[in-house]
């Protein structure tokens, strides 16, 4: 459960107007947030209609100096992206705004493998790596470098292995820690911007048994957390949205048992449900994509990523606008990774060439 990344084929539909109200995602400030006020949730699937056909664009994006390939595992909510660029010597966290890369090197002493999972739109990015003991470290980027983050150690359980999955615009960022795979369940956690230096675990409304994982956190400070059974750090069984020790549970649509989400934007939960993909709306109305067998990633207007069943070896990855049923304007090839959907409407990822067997960071936009 700990990768997101996929290599498939690519669809895409072009966006449209929604067919339910934006509301703004309003900054974090100091004062200590309310619970999220959403209208009860509703387990009927939306109707939706099909759209018309878009052109995609791709757009490959600088490396640094000295190194060779990239992906783009993030995209902040100005238009930037980060990633892992990669050559030369190890991974290097990097981002990309305005068409140009900064590299923010690695954790010193910590080379072994390196993962970006988020970045704000003031260029903090944060991400994990691990030592030549299998310990991950989580970090985050300040003034151009990578420096790491604080280490939980609950409940006398010692230095846990920690995993940054999000950062929003304030600086608050989330994720999941254990102490290791076999005697500790994850925990969801949050480095919160107020108090620099500190990590705490994010609890309130949330199961007190089995696991959490805390998986994303909008611009309100609002955090999605993932449940799952003591014994089972895979199958999801509840799906939460958190602020300030107060929680909300998601629908599981009718007929299902198991039930994740992987992304939150401006209200909304891209996620997934047994075998379909699933966007939980701002006021909690389930929308289930035609074909949509997983959704990913989701921007603040109801644009959602994932991907179709399709044959063995021809993965259709695919878009969505909230409103909207089946993806048109296929993207073809398994050489291709989609891991963002931007708040300025473009995709990012990657290509792979098989000419030259480098990995090219990438993005797409419609027209």
């Amino acid at each position: 459960m700990w990768s997101r990344h996929l290599t498939t084929a690519l669809t895409l539909a072009a966006a449209t107007a929604l067919t339910a109200p934006t509301a703004s995602a309003a900054p974090a400030t100091d004062a200590a947030p309310t619970a999220p006020q959403v209208a009860p949730a509703r387990a009927a699937t939306q109707k939706t209609a099909a759209l018309g056909t878009c052109t995609l664009t791709p757009t490959p994006l600088p490396l640094p100096t000295g190194t060779t390939d990239g992906v783009v595992n993030a995209g902040d909510s100005g238009g930037g992206y980060a990633g892992v660029a990669t050559g030369g010597g190890g991974g290097h966290a990097v981002r990309w705004s305005g068409g140009k890369v900064a590299d923010y090197g690695d954790l010193p002493g910590l080379t072994d493998s390196l993962t970006v999972s988020g970045v704000n739109r003031d260029g903090t990015v944060v991400g994990y790596t691990d030592d030549a003991q299998n310990k991950v470290h989580p970090f985050r980027s300040r003034g151009g470098k990578l420096e790491a983050l604080a280490v939980p150690a609950f409940s006398g359980a010692g230095p846990m292995n920690a995993f940054p999955s999000a950062v929003n615009d304030a600086g608050d960022i989330v994720g999941w820690a254990y102490a290791d795979r076999d005697n500790a369940p994850m925990v969801a956690v949050m480095w919160p911007a107020a108090a620099p230096g500190t990590v705490v675990k994010v609890t309130g409304g949330l199961p007190t048994t089995g696991q959490t994982e805390a998986a994303g956190i909008d611009q309100d400070g609002t955090v999605l957390v993932n449940s799952y059974p003591a014994d089972d750090p895979v199958t999801g069984n509840g799906v939460y949205l958190w602020r300030a020790g107060s929680a909300r549970k998601l629908a599981v649509p009718p007929g299902e048992t198991s039930v994740k989400g992987y992304a939150l934007s401006n209200g909304r939960v891209a996620g997934e449900a047994g075998t379909h993909g699933v966007l939980w709306d701002q006021n909690g109305t389930v929308v289930r994509p035609d074909k949509g067998a997983l959704l990913y990633a989701v921007n603040r207007t109801g644009r959602i990523v994932g991907y179709q069943p399709s044959p063995f070896g021809s993965q259709v990855l695919g878009v969505w606008q909230l409103g909207t049923q089946s993806a048109v304007a296929t993207l073809t090839g398994t050489d291709k990774t989609v891991h963002v959907s931007a708040d300025d409407g473009t995709l990012a990822g990657s290509v792979w060439s098989s000419g030259t067997h480098r990995t090219t960071p990438t993005t797409w936009r419609c027209g």
